[in-house]
């Protein structure tokens, strides 16, 4: 997720179209950890909006622009963290619907794409919380072990070793074939 750093900093200062316009460049991208972190389409955009929410209460603190993006997804995951718990409380279930993009009509192999889709968003819902959030952060984000660790407030070497872990659980979930 890149953020322009100037607007980080008019923000910072109290402009609310820079705010504005912070918050159409990163939406998608934090949507879409949340989305994959938790699982539901309407839990997710309740947990980014007040991540947002959260943003703007604290811009004015953020001492390096260029800190933005891992401040932001910290912000999002603790929240996160704090939604599965709910969600786990509430009813234990897990909403694969909102996990599974149904390719476009007329897709060469659109079965096997949602049969695929389908595996994938069961594979994911089986990892724990923080799990799924390091392979998404990784492998949707592309974000490094490094920042991935200042993110989430962890040691690097922990975050690489339960990368490595988890991929293996996922090879097992999906078929047991080992590719590295």
């Amino acid at each position: 997720m890149k953020v322009d750093n100037e607007l980080v900093i008019k923000a910072s200062k109290g402009d609310r179209n820079a705010f504005s316009d912070i918050y159409h460049s990163c939406y998608k991208d934090l949507y879409k950890f949340a989305l994959y972190t938790i699982g539901d389409s309407e839990n997710a955009s309740d947990v980014v909006a007040d991540t947002f929410v959260e943003i703007w209460k604290g811009i004015g603190k953020l001492r390096d622009a260029d800190s933005f993006s891992s401040w932001a997804f910290r912000i999002l995951s603790v929240r996160c963290k704090k939604e599965i718990s709910n969600i786990i409380k509430r009813r234990g279930e897990y909403n694969f619907d909102d996990l599974i993009e149904t390719p476009l009509p007329g897709s060469e192999n659109m079965e096997e794409d949602i049969a695929e889709g389908a595996s994938l968003a069961s594979a994911l819902s089986k990892l724990e919380g923080e799990e799924r959030m390091i392979v998404v952060l990784s492998v949707l984000h592309g974000y490094t072990n490094k920042e991935i660790a200042e993110m989430i407030g962890k040691p690097q070497g922990t975050v690489s070793s339960k990368l490595h872990r988890t991929y293996a659980k996922l090879r097992e979930m999906l078929g047991g074939e080992n590719n590295g």
